[in-house]
C-alpha cells in the first residue's frame, strides 16, 4: 500500500509533498529541541506538564543498538514492517495500519486501536512523518542523532489505509518529536568492536484548543455504522491516554530491536535437529535428557512463558537450555489468530527461544547495512525477478565467451573449446530448478564457434537435438530458485566453548543442584560455531582418499578460471572462487583474482563450509548480521559482506551416489548486492560446468593411478 516516488501515478494522500514537509515541520516547530536535550534524564520516566497551550507528555529511554537500526525502526519501509513494529509496541491495542504514502524523507502512516472500554468506539491516527538529521546547533558536543517529527492529519485527506469514518473516532491535535542521539554510554567486546546506544526522546504535544467537533444529530447511535459519514474526533482525554501509552511502550523498542535482529538470522529446524547434550548449552546444568525429549516431542507450537518450566531448545543453535539461561524474543499478548496471519508475511513473527550466549551473539552482530536493505528481497527469499529487457543468461554466457576470444592467443583458445564442451555436455541435477536454456546456448555457442573458426572441434549437431530434461521448467518461482534456509536450518551450531563432556557424558558425578554453574563458561562466550558436518562427510573423506592428489592436479587450471572469470564478469563482484574442501581445511582452486588461488582457510573460518551442508545454494547478504559468520575474520577483519555459493556434487567411483566436495561461489567486500533470476540462473549453468570440469580430471587421476 505504500508508494514509492515516481513508480506510481496515483496517489493517496489530498495534499502534496512540500505540505505534508511543512506540516511536520511545523509540529516540529512547537517543541523547544534545546530545552529537551537537557531534561533528557531515563530516571525521570514519564512527564506530564499542562500549560495554557497544551499538554506535554515526555519521556526517555537508552536503547542498545545503533542510529541506523533505531532509525529503521521509526521510518520504517513498508507496510508490514511498519505492522510488525506497532504489533511488538501496542500488543492485541493494535488492530491496523499501513503507510499511504512515501516520498523522499516525508510518509503518510495509519494507525487503528482497539478500543477501552465497551461503549467507546476504536480509535483512528492519520499522521504525516518527517526525518532530518540534526543540525550542529542542535547537537550537544557534536553528538550525531536525527528527529522524527509526527503531525496529525484531517482523516478526509488520506483515501486508503483507514476505515469507514463513522465507525472510529479521529485523534487531531496530535504532534510528536523523536530525538535520537547516539549515547556515550558504550562497551567493548572481546573482539574489539564497540556495542552502541542511543538515546531516544519522546516528546508528545497535545493541543488545548483541540478542533472543533463536527455537529452531528444527537440520534446518531442509532443510524447504522455503515450510513454513518460524519467523522467524530476524539476527547483530549482520550488522545492524552493514547500518548501516555507511546510513551510507556518506548522502551519496548528494546524488544523490536532483537526482533528485527532475528530476521537476519536462520533459525533450525527443530523437527530436523534433534539435540544431543545431557546439559544446559549456557550454565552446564544436568537435566533428564529422555524426559526432555519427550516434552520437547508434544511442544511443536510456539513457546509460551508459562511452558517455561523445564529445558528449552534454543531455536539459534538448536540446543537444548535450561528454563533460567532461556530468553523470549516477542510479544506474548498477541493471540494466537492475530500470530497465525502475521507469520504469513513477517519473518519470524512467533515468540522465539533464545539462549544467554546465542543472545548476546546476535547483539554482538553489526546491522547497519542491514537496516538499510532491501527488506521486500529479504522476504521474498532473495531473488530478484528480471526486467523485462533483461539479458538471457545463454546470451551472457556467449558475449563474455566472445570477449575472451578476442583478446585470447593461440594457447587459451583451446581452454575456451573445452569449456563449451563442459557446459553443452552437462546432466541436470535434480536438485536444481533453473538453468539456462540448453538449445539456446547450443546454438549461441555454435554462431560463435562459426565465427571465430573452431567449429569442427565441437560436435554441435548432437548438442542441438531436443532433449528430455529431468525438471518441469513450469515449477513455481519458489521452487526454481530455491535456496538454503529458506525453511529452516538443518543442522546445529556447535561452539568451541560447548565441551564434549557438557554434551555428551551422563554419568558425570558433577553437582547437579540447579544452583551450580560454571563460571568461565557463562563469563567467556565465543563467537566463532565449529565447522558443521554434513551427514556425508565419510563418503567425502572416502572420494578424498581415492584422490589423494587432487587438490594439487587441478589448482589453477584454466578451464576452471575461465569459469570464474565468467561468473566475476556478470556479477560484478570481488571475486569468483572455486573451493574443495579437505578433513580440516577448505582450499581456493581457482580464481578470478589470482591472489586468493592456493588459499587453505580453517574450516571453522570457511563460509563455504555451510554451503556444502545441503543440495541448495547458499546466499547471504549481510555476512556481518548472520550470527554464523559475523565474528570470522573474513568478515570481522577484511570486510566481506556477500556471498553466494552452489555446493559442488561429483559421483563416487563404484557407488550410485553423489558426494559435496567443494563450492563456486561469488563474494564481494565492502557492500552487498541483490541477485536476479538471470544471474542465479548463470551461476546454476557455471557450476554445472565446474562440476564436468572437476569430475573429467578426477577420472584422469584415477586412470593414471
Amino acid at each position: 500500500m505504500e508508494q514509492e516516488e515516481g513508480s506510481n501515478p496515483r496517489r493517496y494522500v489530498r495534499a502534496s509533498d512540500r505540505r505534508l514537509a511543512e506540516v511536520a515541520t511545523q509540529a516540529a516547530a512547537r517543541i523547544d529541541i534545546e530545552t529537551l536535550q537537557y531534561r533528557r534524564s531515563e530516571s525521570t520516566g514519564v512527564t506530564t506538564e499542562r500549560s495554557h497551550d497544551g499538554t506535554t507528555v515526555t519521556v526517555t529511554c537508552v536503547i542498545a543498538c545503533s542510529l541506523n537500526e533505531m532509525q529503521a525502526l521509526l521510518v520504517p519501509s513498508t507496510s508490514d514492517q511498519y505492522a510488525c513494529i506497532m504489533r511488538e509496541l501496542f500488543g492485541q491495542d493494535f488492530i491496523y495500519g499501513a503507510i499511504v504514502h512515501h516520498a523522499n524523507d516525508v510518509s503518510v502512516r495509519t494507525a487503528t486501536f482497539a478500543k477501552r472500554h465497551l461503549l467507546r468506539r476504536h480509535e483512528q491516527w492519520c499522521f504525516a512523518s518527517a526525518i532530518k538529521p540534526l543540525k550542529s546547533s542542535h547537537t550537544m558536543k557534536g553528538v550525531p542523532g536525527f528527529t522524527v517529527s509526527v503531525a496529525s492529519l484531517h482523516p478526509d485527506d488520506v483515501f486508503i489505509g483507514k476505515a469507514q469514518a463513522g465507525q472510529v473516532t479521529h485523534i487531531q491535535g496530535l504532534s510528536a518529536l523523536y530525538l535520537v542521539t547516539t549515547d556515550p554510554s558504550q562497551s567493548t567486546n572481546q573482539y574489539g568492536r564497540l556495542t552502541h546506544f542511543v538515546r531516544v526522546t519522546l516528546c508528545m504535544s497535545i493541543a488545548t484548543t483541540a478542533p472543533l467537533y463536527t455537529k452531528v444529530s444527537p440520534l446518531r447511535w442509532f443510524v447504522p455504522s455503515k450510513n454513518r459519514n460524519e467523522a467524530t474526533e476524539a476527547s483530549n482525554g482520550v488522545i492524552l491516554a493514547r500518548a501516555m501509552q507511546y510513551a510507556r511502550n518506548l522502551k519496548h523498542f528494546q524488544v523490536v530491536v532483537r526482533r528485527r535482529r532475528l530476521d537476519a538470522q536462520v533459525l533450525v529446524d527443530l523437527q530436523k535437529v534433534q539435540p544431543r547434550n545431557s546439559r544446559c548449552a549456557c550454565c552446564t546444568h544436568r537435566f533428564p535428557v529422555f524426559r526432555t525429549f519427550f516434552e520437547n516431542s508434544l511442544k511443536q507450537n510456539p513457546p509460551r512463558l508459562n511452558e517455561l518450566q523445564g529445558p528449552r531448545r534454543c531455536q539459534l543453535c538448536g540446543f537444548l537450555v535450561c528454563s533460567k539461561c532461556v530468553r523470549i524474543v516477542g510479544n506474548e499478548s498477541l493471540s494466537s489468530d492475530s500470530l497465525d496471519t502475521l507469520s504469513s508475511r513477517i519473518k519470524y513473527s512467533h515468540p522465539v527461544c533464545l539462549c544467554e550466549h546465542c543472545m548476546q551473539r546476535i547483539d554482538d552482530a553489526d546491522y547497519d547495512s542491514y537496516c538499510a536493505s532491501n527488506p521486500t528481497s529479504i522476504l521474498l527469499n532473495g531473488i530478484e525477478p528480471d526486467s523485462p529487457n533483461a539479458e538471457a543468461p545463454s546470451a551472457i554466457i556467449a558475449r563474455l565467451l566472445s570477449q575472451v576470444l578476442d583478446t585470447a592467443s593461440k594457447e587459451d583458445i583451446p581452454v575456451v573449446i573445452r569449456v563449451i564442451k563442459y557446459l553443452l555436455n552437462r546432466k541436470h541435477d535434480k536438485t536444481m530448478y533453473s538453468y539456462t536454456d540448453y538449445l539456446k546456448l547450443a546454438r549461441r555457442c555454435n554462431q560463435l564457434a562459426d565465427e571465430y573458426g573452431f567449429s569442427n572441434e565441437i560436435d554441435f549437431k548432437d548438442a542441438m537435438k531436443p532433449k528430455t530434461l529431468e525438471m518441469d521448467f513450469q515449477e513455481k518461482q519458489e521452487h526454481r530458485y530455491p535456496l538454503a534456509g529458506a525453511h529452516g536450518r538443518s543442522y546445529a551450531l556447535r561452539y568451541t566453548n560447548q565441551s564434549d563432556e557438557s554434551f555428551n557424558n551422563d554419568s558425570d558425578d558433577t553437582d547437579d543442584s540447579e544452583g551450580t554453574e560454571d563460571a568461565d563458561e557463562v563469563e567467556h562466550v565465543q563467537f566463532v560455531a565449529r565447522h558443521p558436518v554434513p551427514l556425508d562427510e565419510s563418503a567425502r573423506l572416502r572420494w578424498l582418499a581415492m584422490h589423494p592428489n587432487m587438490i594439487s592436479h587441478v589448482m589453477d587450471l584454466p578451464d576452471l578460471a575461465l569459469l570464474c572469470t565468467i561468473a566475476h564478469e556478470e556479477l560484478q563482484c570481488d571475486a569468483a572462487v572455486v573451493t574443495l574442501f579437505g578433513a580440516t581445511a577448505c582450499s581456493i582452486i581457482a580464481s578470478s583474482d589470482p591472489a586468493l588461488r592456493g588459499f587453505e582457510i580453517p574450516r571453522d573460518q570457511a563460509i563455504c563450509g555451510h554451503t556444502v551442508m545441503t543440495n541448495e545454494p547458499l546466499l547471504i547478504r549481510h555476512l556481518e548480521a548472520d550470527v554464523r559468520f559475523a565474528a570470522m575474520d573474513q568478515v570481522r577483519c577484511q570486510g566481506l559482506r556477500f556471498y553466494f555459493g552452489f555446493p559442488i556434487k561429483l559421483a563416487c567411483p563404484r557407488q550410485n551416489d553423489t558426494v559435496v566436495v567443494g563450492t563456486f561461489c561469488c563474494v564481494q567486500g565492502g557492500k552487498t548486492r541483490e541477485i536476479s533470476e538471470s544471474q542465479y540462473t548463470l551461476m546454476a549453468t557455471l557450476t554445472e560446468g565446474v562440476k564436468q570440469v572437476l569430475e573429467f580430471q578426477a577420472a584422469l587421476l584415477l586412470d593414471s593411478a
